[in-house]
C-alpha cells in the first residue's frame, strides 16, 4: 500500500487540476485555488527535499500541460497565474517543512482564494485586448431561434446581444444576474438582449423552458434547434459564449468570464463603443 501511495503522489497535482475542472465546470474561481493549495500540501507532505527528481515528476507534467497550449496559441491570459503559482506554491510548501506549518498553510489558503476571486479575473481583463472587434461576418441565416411558445424570433434590431448557454453549464447560470444588469442599462428600442439556450443531446424542449421559468429574468430566452448546427455555424464549442450582432452582421464573438467585475466591464465596454458609434443613447 505504501508503494502505491508513493507512486500516486506524482498524480495528485494533475488529477486535482483535472477533477477540479470537472467538479467546478471549468470555473477558475475554484480551480486555481484548489490546484495551488494541493501543490502546497503535496510539497509539504510528500516531497523528499533530498530527492530533487521528485519535484519534477510531481509538478512539471501539469505545468507543461498548461504551458504548451499557451505557447502554441501565444495566449497566456488564462494560464499565467497557474504557470507562476504552481512552482511558487511548491516552494512555499517546502519552506513550510522548516516550521510554522499552520500559519503558512493559512497564508497559502488566503492567497490562493484571493487569486481565484480577484487575481484571475483581473489578469484576464488586463491581458484581453478588446480595443478592436472580431472580424465581421454575416450572421448565419440557416439558424432559427424560437421563444418558449415555439414562435420564431427575428433578429431585426439594430443591435442584438446573444448570450449562448446550456443547462449543464454552471458558469452560465452564475452570470445571468450580470447579464440582466447590462441589459437593463442598455434599455433602447433598437437594442435587444437574448439568452440563447442550446440543447444538450436528446434534451426535451419542455425541460429547457422550465429552466427559463425558474430563473425569471427580465430578458427573453430563445431556443436553438440543434447543438451541432449552432456550433458549426458560429464556430464555437465552449459556454458561455457571447455574440453581438449589428444589422445582421456579427461584430463580436467571444467567451466572457463569469464574475461581475470582469463580465460587466467587458460587455459594457463593447456595448459602449457600439452605441457611441451609432449614436444610440440608452434610456
Amino acid at each position: 500500500m505504501k508503494k502505491i501511495f508513493l507512486k500516486v503522489k506524482y498524480l495528485l497535482v494533475p488529477l486535482t487540476y483535472l477533477l477540479a475542472g470537472v467538479l467546478f465546470y471549468g470555473d477558475h474561481l475554484y480551480m486555481l485555488p484548489t490546484t495551488l493549495i494541493v501543490c502546497f500540501l503535496t510539497a509539504y507532505y510528500l516531497m523528499d527535499t533530498s530527492k530533487k527528481w521528485q519535484w519534477f515528476w510531481a509538478f512539471v507534467p501539469l505545468w507543461l500541460l498548461i504551458l504548451v497550449p499557451s505557447l502554441l496559441t501565444l495566449d497566456f491570459k488564462r494560464s499565467i497565474l497557474y504557470l507562476l503559482g504552481i512552482p511558487l506554491s511548491m516552494l512555499f510548501g517546502l519552506w513550510a517543512k522548516k516550521g510554522w506549518f499552520v500559519p503558512k498553510l493559512m497564508v497559502m489558503v488566503v492567497l490562493a482564494l484571493f487569486l481565484g476571486k480577484f487575481g484571475y479575473p483581473s489578469v484576464l481583463l488586463a491581458l484581453t485586448d478588446d480595443s478592436t472587434f472580431h472580424d465581421t461576418k454575416p450572421f448565419p441565416t440557416q439558424l432559427v431561434f424560437v421563444d418558449k411558445t415555439k414562435d420564431t424570433i427575428a433578429l431585426d434590431k439594430k443591435i442584438t446581444v446573444l448570450d449562448f448557454w446550456n443547462t449543464a453549464c454552471k458558469p452560465c447560470f452564475e452570470k445571468f444576474p450580470y447579464f440582466e444588469k447590462v441589459s437593463e442599462k442598455y434599455n433602447h428600442p433598437d437594442i435587444a438582449f437574448y439568452s440563447v439556450n442550446v440543447p444538450l443531446e436528446d434534451q426535451e424542449f419542455e425541460a429547457r423552458t422550465q429552466v427559463e421559468t425558474r430563473l425569471g429574468y427580465s430578458y427573453t430566452t430563445l431556443y436553438a434547434e440543434d447543438l451541432k448546427k449552432v456550433q458549426e455555424a458560429l464556430d464555437f464549442n465552449a459556454y458561455p459564449h457571447l455574440i453581438i450582432v449589428q444589422d445582421s452582421t456579427i461584430i463580436y464573438s467571444g467567451t466572457l468570464v463569469t464574475g461581475e467585475s470582469i463580465y460587466i466591464d467587458n460587455l459594457d465596454k463593447q456595448l459602449a463603443k457600439i452605441t457611441q458609434k451609432l449614436g444610440l443613447h440608452p434610456h
